[in-house]
């Protein structure tokens, strides 16, 4: 049974290349279990589309009379390199003599990861006929989320008299780690005002060996089913990494939390068009979307991994527009009233629609996040929060979360004043928190701990007993410790550094004087992390497991 049903195809001029896009279809509910597969080897077929039915369950959906060009796509039956049956193209771009079939605007991947690997062949049968009007054809295949100017490209087929009448067979390696986008065939015409013709048949893709070496490694070993009966082991990532295949395996075998690292913040669902729509009925009613963060939330389902929701109020991130009348960009500044309610309205809102969508993936939610004041000691009042609501600003946020959360979930107060400073935590438990905690509002505390590789970790495990003796759950939530260079020894005093970190919790937690049950690191490889000068994570750039992995790793068998 073939898993796509649909060929997509718009006629658009200068970049010169037809594509062929598959979509996926997920099946039919009550449809009895399919059979284990047996697993695939070198020069099996993946995927293809060669015969009459795999044609009739993809339509062709040409779009005609786009910008300078018009054109057809058609099954037909009466030439084809398998059955007779094949894809005949027919176009024409008007003053251009270069033109393309396609799509320009690729907003979900066509392909899964299961389709085309790193390594894996494409190819394709071309069919140039005489009087075809061409000048070449070459097979082009198209990474997701990369333009015509990344395409990796096959050899060019040239439209001479040899080439003419046969079909001819066109192949490319697709040497990359990103996920196959689209598959196509770029054409030259010699006659920009005269119709183009050629055919296409068999796209097959094969699976090929590894073209592209990293250096990651499973080696049976992983993080979060080594701690399964401790911790939650996390991860920060952004929706670019789920284009990277060996960077989805890497998440999958050590990461069982994922955390959304910008994505699910205010300025990226807010919808500032939406609400300012609402506003000319309601004030404070607000609108969200889903999209900057669904394909983290897609991912983390599919793969049976909890997610922390970060966040909802903060004093960064957070866009001006959203605290002023009528949401404008500049103006008076919403009244606490108001603000109490869109605050309400937001939590609400967001957490419906994610509940409601994604069912028992979030397990966690940073409600309020950094609320203290950095290097000092109080509220931290370089926040809109703070001006517009006043103080209860954190009281509020936890009793509108407390309200619309499902039992299953815990909500958090997450931050990073108190990475060295425990008089910071203590201000944020007893005064800060104070009301929340009083109404069981609150769930838990996060410490971000962001830290370096000299530290000796003392303080924040001082904040989690701290956290544990006010009755709260706590989470390590933003884990990355730095490391001036990238020699031997430095990389060693980083290892013993997340070493020491985790045998401290572990201990601690066996002890009963803290309660962590999450430990969070804040990005995966150290070139995808804020802090990327300074090589804090657990794999380097090339994905290879650096001695920090290994601390973290050991420190089960040591912490005793």
């Amino acid at each position: 049974m073939k898993k796509y049903k649909a060929f997509l195809f718009a006629v658009l001029p200068a970049l010169a290349m037809s594509f062929l896009m598959g979509c996926n279809n997920g099946g039919n509910k009550g449809e009895p279990e399919p059979e284990e597969e047996v697993p695939l080897e070198i020069g099996d077929t993946v995927k293809e589309w060669c015969s009459t039915d795999d044609y009739e369950e993809l339509p062709i959906n040409l779009m005609k009379d786009a910008t300078k060009g018009t054109g057809k796509g058609t099954i037909v039956d009466d030439l084809g390199y398998v059955d007779s049956c094949s894809l005949k193209f027919e176009v024409k771009n008007g003053d251009n003599s270069r033109g393309y079939i396609g799509s320009d605007a690729l907003e979900e991947p066509y392909f899964t990861e299961d389709d085309a690997k790193n390594g894996d062949e494409v190819s394709l049968m071309v069919y140039i006929p005489e009087n075809s009007n061409l000048v070449s054809l070459q097979l082009q295949v198209l990474p997701y989320s990369k333009n015509a100017n990344d395409a990796i490209l096959g050899d060019v087929i040239e439209a001479k008299a040899e080439n003419e009448e046969k079909w001819i067979y066109a192949m490319k390696t697709f040497d990359t780690l990103e996920t196959l986008g689209a598959i196509g065939v770029i054409y030259k015409v010699k006659d920009a005002s005269s119709t183009a013709t050629f055919y296409i048949d068999d796209i097959n893709i094969t699976l090929g060996e590894e073209t592209v070496k990293t250096g990651y490694e499973s080696n049976g070993e992983s993080l979060w089913e080594t701690y399964e009966e401790n911790f939650r082991v996390g991860t920060a990532m952004s929706g670019n990494m789920l284009h990277n295949t060996e960077m989805r395996k890497l998440i999958r075998e050590n990461f069982n939390s994922i955390t959304a690292e910008n994505e699910a913040k205010p300025e990226r669902i807010l919808d500032k068009e939406a609400c300012q729509k609402l506003a000319a009925t309601d004030q404070t009613k607000v609108a969200i979307t889903t999209a900057p963060f669904e394909k983290i939330y897609d991912f983390a389902a599919k793969n049976h991994i909890g997610v922390r929701h970060h966040t909802f109020v903060w004093y960064s991130q957070t866009p001006e527009w959203f605290f002023n009348v009528n949401y404008a960009d500049n103006g008076q500044r919403a009244s606490r009233n108001v603000m109490l309610k869109r605050m309400e309205n937001y939590i609400r809102v967001t957490l419906e629609t994610v509940n409601e969508r994604w069912p028992e993936l979030v397990y966690a939610i940073d409600v309020v996040n950094e609320a203290v004041e950095n290097g000092g000691s109080g509220y931290n009042k370089n926040n809109k929060w703070f001006d517009t609501v006043g103080e209860d600003f954190v009281t509020k946020a936890f009793e509108y979360a407390n309200e619309y959360k499902e039992d299953y979930q815990k909500i958090y107060y997450n931050d990073y004043a108190y990475d060295y400073n425990t008089s910071n935590c203590q201000f944020a438990l007893e005064t800060i928190l104070k009301d929340a905690i009083a109404n069981h509002w609150v769930d838990g505390v996060g410490i971000q701990a962001h830290t370096d590789s000299d530290q000796n970790m003392e303080a924040i495990l001082t904040d989690a007993k701290m956290i544990c003796a006010k009755g709260l759950d706590c989470q390590i939530t933003e884990i990355d410790i730095t490391v001036n260079g990238s020699d031997e020894n430095s990389l060693n005093k980083q290892k013993i550094a997340y070493k020491n970190l985790v045998k401290k919790i572990l201990k601690a937690n066996e002890d009963g004087e803290t309660n962590v049950d999450a430990m969070v690191v804040w990005g995966t490889t150290d070139d995808t992390s804020w802090k990327r000068g300074q090589n804090p994570l657990l794999f380097n750039s090339n994905y290879a497991k650096k001695p920090a992995y290994y601390g973290f790793l050991e420190a089960i068998d040591e912490y005793n």
